[in-house]
């Protein structure tokens, strides 16, 4: 089960600590609006962290420590580039035998306990735990015990506020101090302290350089403070805020950060990111296609069908935005502009099963079986089918007179997918009128347990348990019914009766009452509490 929260309600400190202490598996994702973070939990250690739009310095991390040469890194590089860039750059390198497992172990290491420093310095933020996620294409992971790191990253975050008065700006840039090579030799800089140096150039901002520094940021500034001090480098001029913020890539980082608010269901900020895309680049595809979905998901369908005619407007061949047009139509009530959107999307792309289905959805629910079923059997067959396809299948089968043909389907989409209320309550109809009670019962609970309100469900497993003759079983039905607020009055007066089969006579009045004042005209009911006025005055 996913957990989500807000850094007002409870500390990342104690969020971490829950994990550990829960011995979870998972991704905890957090944000503070402008930055992502990722740590992932195995078995309650921590095993990687990562946050989201800084670079990887794996290599200039490996080669400050002096593990590699700058051809060693210039040849990987290369051959990561020549291979698409799917494979980690550590993975290439213990390849070429240049580094050793514990090499990367350390840097993974290190690396999770640069992110859990910059988060920690957070004063708001949310969270979302993620259940048994674990990280993609990471094939290097560690095991930490978080206790201990958040002992160790706290005292260096008390270090870090003491240090940040004491430092420039971050857009401040930094200037190097020309002395003689005489005077610099007698300071004795060590290689971390030379690496930083070089960095400090009169063009950087002290961000700029922490940024592109593979130390870290902790140590990376306590470093800066330390040449300030020895009048090595000096303050410079102030960046604005733009243009330290500003490069090339920053489309490719609010997408990023959409991207990431988006899958965490954080739809007000993935807003917000797609927004400042479209600012820069109004004919933006990818941020006009998620805004539609941003909306799709929170069931504003309308302008879920804005943003989709807008990315068509900027790439007129893509299928996908068609089909999720379509979607938005079919459920503003627009069937036939739906059905129009989706075939459009099947002539783009015919391989694609979606707009397929999706058509064969709005057949079936017009009764056009025939036509139904012609699109599902185009699906290719060696796609991996939608499980709404085989749904529909069954669907068409059951409507055909074969409910052979429909269980053999349905059951396949059982055992294949986590539990679906719709298709437990349809095999339940199915086992009920072969007279199977006791696996239609078996069907009835299980959609009930996937989905506890669903009407049809509990309205079938009434009808099986009253057919039976099971009294206590149809009496608790019907209260769960009444608990949902969707009694009929019919519903009513036969709880009434059960109750009076049990002897619980002043339930069964209580119902009685219930339901005639909701069916005034109901004559049973009316002659029953007629005849149990005339009883207790007998008495």
């Amino acid at each position: 089960m996913a957990i989500k929260g807000s850094f007002k309600e409870v500390s990342l400190p104690d969020v971490l600590q829950l994990l550990a202490v829960g011995r979870k598996t998972g991704c905890l994702k957090v944000t503070d609006g402008s930055n992502f973070g990722s740590i992932f939990f195995s078995q309650g250690k921590i095993c990687f962290a990562n946050l989201l739009n800084r670079p990887d310095r794996l290599g200039d991390r490996l080669f400050s420590r002096g593990l590699i040469t700058s051809q060693n890194l210039q040849d990987a590089l290369a051959l990561q580039q020549q291979e698409g860039g799917t494979r980690r750059l550590g993975g290439i390198l213990l390849e070429m035998g240049l580094i050793k497992q514990p090499d990367i172990e350390a840097d993974v290491s290190g690396q999770i306990e640069d992110t859990i420093f910059f988060l920690l310095r957070w004063n708001e933020g949310e969270f979302f735990f993620e259940p048994d996620s674990l990280p993609e294409g990471e094939t290097i992971l560690v095991s930490l015990d978080a206790m201990n790191l958040l002992l160790e990253e706290a005292r260096r975050v008390d270090e870090w506020r003491t240090l940040e008065k004491k430092l420039p700006t971050p857009q401040t840039v930094l200037e190097r101090v020309m002395m003689d090579l005489a005077k610099q030799e007698e300071l004795n800089l060590n290689s971390e302290e030379k690496q930083v140096l070089s960095l400090i150039d009169g063009y950087r901002s002290l961000a700029e350089i922490m940024e592109t520094s593979a130390l870290g940021e902790f140590l990376t500034s306590k470093i800066v403070y330390g040449l300030l001090l020895a009048g090595l480098a000096k303050r410079g001029s102030e960046k604005s805020k733009q243009a330290a913020s500003w490069n090339l890539n920053i489309i490719d980082d609010h997408g990023n950060l959409g991207m990431a608010f988006y899958r965490t269901q954080m739809y007000d900020e993935a807003t917000r990111e797609y927004r400042r895309i479209i600012e820069i680049r109004p004919d933006h595809y990818e941020a006009r296609f998620y805004l539609g979905l941003i909306h799709f998901r929170k069931a504003e369908y309308a302008e879920a069908a804005t943003e989709f005619l807008e990315a068509i407007a900027v790439e007129s061949k893509k299928s996908a935005a068609y089909n999720n047009l379509g979607l938005s139509l079919e459920l503003m009530g627009e069937r036939e502009d739906a059905a129009r959107q989706y075939r459009r999307a099947v002539e783009l792309a015919p391989e694609k099963a979606m707009p397929r289905v999706n058509l064969a959805y709005l057949f079936c629910g017009d009764d056009e079986n025939d036509s139904a079923r012609e699109q599902l059997d185009r699906i290719d067959p060696a796609t991996d089918k939608p499980l709404l396809a085989a749904f529909l299948a069954g669907l068409i089968a059951l409507k055909g007179n074969d409910p052979e043909q429909a269980y053999k389907l349905w059951s396949s989409i059982e055992n294949s997918n986590k539990p679906n209320h719709v298709l437990q309550n349809n095999l339940g109809a199915l086992m009920q009128a072969k007279g199977q009670d006791e696996e239609a019962e078996r069907y009835y609970s299980a959609a009930l347990k996937a989905r506890p309100d669903d009407r049809i469900a509990l309205r079938n497993l009434l009808e099986l348990y009253y057919k039976n003759a099971m009294i206590a079983q149809s009496i608790e039905t019907l209260n769960r019914m009444a608990e949902l607020d969707i009694l009929e009055p019919q519903d009513m007066a036969r709880l009434g009766n059960l109750y009076l089969k049990q002897g619980q006579k002043d339930l069964a009045v209580k119902w009685w009452q219930k339901a005639l004042a909701a069916d005034p005209e109901n004559q049973m009911v009316k002659r029953n509490l007629a005849l149990m006025d005339k009883n207790a005055f007998a008495k």
